[in-house]
């Protein structure tokens, strides 16, 4: 009896064992994101539900809190990956910067610019406090661009101030506290500035590129079975996301560090009319991303909507039928 009792407590580690190999065995990857924003959700409830590790990947999902900051971990190597810094991958493109992206997580975004209650009109901003994330990402880009159509220079009529790496939540704070009279977010941030009493003046929807999926040539070149298992998670997490709305609630909430699941819903209901499930660029969301990098860099108008692109790993996705039995379960 002892003895089948040990042979039986021998087949139950090995199967422990095998179980847990494709795990132990996963690949590492390294992924940044640069803030708690729209785009980035379905990346959460990837990693969260454990998606990547099906396709062999151990992803390390890292918060870098700001568009720059994220940049330049891609071009350091800290990170194999970034997920958005959309203005700042093309900037550093057009500087010579060795990126490429592989795909891209909406092809509109969604803004709001949130003022204190006595802001009336955009116009009212004119010598005003505009709060920013460090260093220029598409938000910025976009209040600039806001700026200039009611008529301001934004480099004379108000005055921008980066505040620190809180992420959204420090520029709900110093918008409450009257350090600063105004911000641009995204869903839910708007929402939670608005429940805090601030005000929502004007909505942006936009074409534009959205957490776009941005690596290295190097990587690409010298990865490229990693990045097709990668896309491949992601679009399953896209799936996942869309079709188990509670869990993706519950995990937008740990993220978001909100327990409102109202706000929560806000953001889930944002994110997953705007997804691309097969994470396919638009060209007037490609185009959108190259005006507002031209009004720093005028070079990017020379750009077409395909040049820094490499669509062949989502292509064969595409052509494998992965999509359409995803879609079938």
């Amino acid at each position: 009896m002892v003895g089948q009792t040990r042979f039986l407590l021998i087949i139950l580690a090995f199967i422990l064992v095998i179980g847990a190999a494709p795990y132990c065995n996963a690949e590492t990857l390294r992924v940044g994101f640069p803030s708690l924003a729209t785009g980035f959700a379905p990346s959460w409830v990837t990693t969260e539900k454990d998606i990547w590790k099906k396709y062999g990947l151990d992803v390390e999902l890292i918060y870098l809190r700001g568009g720059s900051r994220t940049v330049s971990a891609l071009i350091g190597g800290s990170v194999d990956f970034i997920l958005g810094s959309d203005l700042g991958v093309t900037t550093a493109i057009l500087q010579g910067a060795s990126l490429t992206r592989v795909g891209v997580t909406t092809n509109t975004i969604g803004y709001s610019i949130v003022t204190q209650p006595n802001v009336k009109t955009v116009r009212d901003l004119k010598g005003k406090i505009i709060g920013i994330t460090p260093g220029r990402d598409a938000a910025y880009a976009r209040v600039v661009k806001l700026l200039r159509e009611h008529g301001m220079d934004a480099g004379k009529d108000v005055t921008f101030l980066s505040v620190g790496d809180g992420g959204p939540a420090a520029r709900v704070a110093a918008l409450s506290s009257g350090v600063i009279h105004a911000s641009m977010f995204t869903p839910p941030s708007d929402m939670i500035s608005e429940k805090a009493g601030m005000k929502i003046l004007a909505k942006i929807d936009v074409a534009n590129v959205g957490g776009g999926l941005n690596t290295t040539l190097l990587f690409l070149q010298k990865s490229r079975p990693q990045a097709l298992k990668f896309l491949r998670g992601y679009m399953e997490g896209i799936q996942y996301m869309k079709s188990h709305k509670d869990e993706s609630l519950r995990i937008f909430s740990k993220y978001v560090r909100n327990p409102d699941l109202g706000i929560m819903a806000y953001l889930y209901d944002e994110i997953a009319t705007r997804v691309e499930p097969g994470l396919r660029p638009q060209p007037e969301a490609v185009r959108a991303l190259l005006d507002l990098a031209a009004q720093d860099l005028p070079q990017a108008k020379c750009l077409t909507e395909k040049d820094n692109w490499d669509l062949s790993l989502i292509d064969g996705i595409q052509k494998s039928g992965f999509l359409d039995q995803l879609y079938k379960q």
